[in-house]
């Protein structure tokens, strides 16, 4: 037992792509995680109590059906509570935990081969369907209500003002995510996703440079637009992971490349920190359908076996071999 234990933390130390993909996640996720405790104290260890409770319980239930998943529902269920806001209710917090969670045990049960990430994707619809209760922002340690610093800046300065030192920007001691505000920590777990070959670096370059592109013609201040935790923390460590991205040679540089533009254009409309995120998860979903559109084209007859075969279960046994041999949704 201790030799194993040994090797998987050798494994985990100096080849820590050949271990297990929630291990690497849950690795990336602790530094960004730790700052957001020390900023905000209380809440966000309330917060971070429900990602893991109701994350545990579903990977818990999976274990008891023996239900197979590559990654535990935990990971999602903290990506998407790290970006509500310390000021939204336990309940939204909860839910948004909850449906990660879930959605990411279905893909497993029923599109294992599916690339979206089910945290950010959760985040997103919650915040749509609230209206945005999800950012509800407090200063960290004292806790009073306050704007984000994207919010900050449309509402009271605009053009190239920088109303927030830079310094305090990176190290993310200002109201936000709970934990993702924090470009320093952020840094930090790319830098670790790297290591692991779980980052592409074409793709943070690709949206960087599209993000300075769109910075650029509105004529803002290009260090206080990007030096932002909740920003980087959707670009590098959920749209530059290679578990989330197409396999094709060019995809996932445009990919980087239409979400930065599209993030920071989409501020001229009063779209504040929540246009990362939200930008993130509309392209994984784009890129999913397009890949689930790109499978079914050439195996709509196979489909049509299969519902052939529902219908009569007597050709469901001469359709087996057929059906092992098909190739994957994606």
């Amino acid at each position: 037992m201790a030799r194993r234990a040994l090797d998987a933390l050798s494994r985990a130390t100096f080849r820590p792509d050949t271990t297990s993909p929630s291990l690497v996640s849950a690795v990336a996720l602790f530094p960004p995680v730790l700052l957001g405790l020390l900023f905000f104290g209380f809440p966000g260890v309330v917060m971070l109590m429900a990602a893991l409770v109701i994350g545990g319980a579903v990977h818990g239930a999976a274990r008891l059906l023996k239900q197979p998943h590559e990654l535990s529902p935990i990971v999602p269920a903290m990506i998407g509570v790290a970006l509500v806001g310390p000021g939204a209710s336990p309940l939204w917090t909860a839910a948004v935990a909850l449906l990660a969670a879930l959605l990411e045990l279905a893909r497993a049960r029923f599109a294992p081969r599916v690339r979206l990430e089910f945290g950010i994707l959760s985040y997103s619809a919650l915040f749509l369907l609230s209206h945005g209760a999800l950012a509800a922002y407090l200063t960290p340690r004292t806790g009073v209500t306050m704007p984000e610093p994207i919010r900050l800046w449309l509402q009271f300065y605009g053009a190239s003002q920088s109303p927030i030192d830079p310094v305090r920007l990176y190290v993310g001691n200002v109201p936000g995510p709970v934990f993702a505000t924090s470009l320093l920590a952020v840094v930090v777990s790319a830098a670790w996703l790297w290591y692991a070959r779980r980052l592409n670096p074409l793709v943070v370059l690709t949206f960087g440079v599209g993000a300075l592109a769109s910075i650029k013609l509105m004529g803002w201040s290009p260090i206080y637009h990007l030096d932002s935790g909740p920003l980087w923390f959707s670009a590098a460590l959920i749209l530059a992971d290679r578990r989330n991205l197409p396999s094709s040679g060019l995809g996932p540089p445009l990919l980087g490349l239409a979400a930065g533009t599209v993030c920071m254009a989409a501020r001229v409309r009063g779209s504040a920190i929540e246009a990362a995120p939200i930008t993130v998860a509309a392209l994984l979903l784009v890129v999913a359908l397009v890949d689930g559109f790109g499978w079914l084209l050439p195996n709509r007859n196979h489909l049509h076996d299969v519902a052939r075969a529902a219908r009569a279960p007597g050709l469901a046994t001469r359709l087996s071999q057929k059906a092992r041999t098909s190739e994957p949704l994606v």
